[in-house]
């Protein structure tokens, strides 16, 4: 028992003298009064972008017999008011200002290049075709969305629809920020 006492003893001793002897080599001079280490340099967090950019896969056949329908749907994911503009651009740059059309239960509440001033947690819809309603030559590749004042928090996908002959369909989403949220702020 007694073996087995100084077993258990020795290991607690020289494990108690671990933090004791570091506290003194800390402190020589007995000094109660410490100086905590300088804070490392912390630096500053980047800015929320003013827009968000996003591509549309509409590079493919088009024609009447094979229109492209894209969609696109912008929600406030904040309780507060968010002031926004988006834009769509064709292959040249050129801004989309058309209004959306709206059918079979599909709608458009909102008109490119136009702010859009969007309630809490409310959501704008857009939708046009390409091969029936707009020439196809007119079709859009990119967007972005902008924020025109304050800060917003915002969720945004799309889709683009093509159809190939009388039956067939083929889906692509747009997917912005992993369809998650993203803030932006407008800059100074």
């Amino acid at each position: 028992m007694k073996q087995m006492f100084k077993k258990a003893l020795l290991p607690a001793a020289m494990l108690s003298l671990m933090f004791v002897v570091p506290a003194a080599a800390l402190d020589p001079a007995g000094d109660t009064a410490q100086t905590a280490p300088a804070a490392p340099a912390v630096s500053a967090l980047p800015a929320a972008p003013s827009e968000m950019s996003f591509q549309i896969p509409m590079h493919d056949y088009c024609s009447s017999d094979n229109p492209f329908d894209f969609g696109f749907q912008l929600s406030n994911a904040a309780e507060t008011p968010a002031n926004v503009t988006v834009y769509f651009y064709d292959k040249d740059g050129a801004t989309l200002k058309d209004a959306g059309i709206a059918y079979s239960g599909m709608e458009s509440t909102f008109v490119p290049a136009q702010p859009i001033t969007m309630k809490g947690h409310a959501t704008e819809l857009y939708h046009i075709n390409f091969g029936n309603n707009k020439k196809c030559d007119a079709r859009i590749y990119s967007g972005k969305i902008v924020v025109n004042s304050g800060q917003a928090s915002l969720l945004a996908k799309g889709w683009v629809s093509r159809r190939i002959g009388i039956e067939t369909k083929q889906f692509e989403n747009i997917t912005i920020n992993d369809n998650k949220s993203f803030e932006l702020i407008k800059q100074p």
